[in-house]
């Protein structure tokens, strides 16, 4: 009974998570989406070029489009970021600091009512 108890609980904790879990990947792909188009504007406007990081001292050998899936890589990164910090301030539970000390817990312990 309480070990029914305890999984009940931690199922409802992981479905808490799933709402978070879509927003990240619909987020990541958004992401991808922006990099890609943001690389290759700053390659056809002329801002940075392959010859520009070539010579920064690259070797030669590597391909273009390794050097443009890093710099997308590099976009992504910073774009989860600021979802990473977005979250923080959005959600209570993301601006909550750890250690805080407080009334209640925030996960139920499956024992607390045993013999009520």
């Amino acid at each position: 009974m309480r070990l029914e108890k305890k999984h009940e609980d931690e199922l409802e904790q992981r479905r808490g998570l799933a709402g978070k879990t879509i927003i990240q990947f619909i987020w990541l792909l958004i992401s991808f989406a922006i990099a890609y188009f943001l690389v290759n504007a700053l390659f056809a406007g002329g801002y940075i070029s392959y010859k520009m990081i070539y010579d920064v001292g690259l070797s030669r050998k590597i391909p273009e489009i390794a050097i443009e899936i890093v710099l997308m890589f590099i976009v992504v990164v910073a774009m989860q970021f600021f979802l990473f910090i977005g979250y923080a301030f959005a959600n209570p539970e993301g601006r909550r600091r750890t250690g805080d000390p407080s009334l209640h817990s925030r996960t139920k312990d499956p024992y607390d009512d045993f013999g009520h």
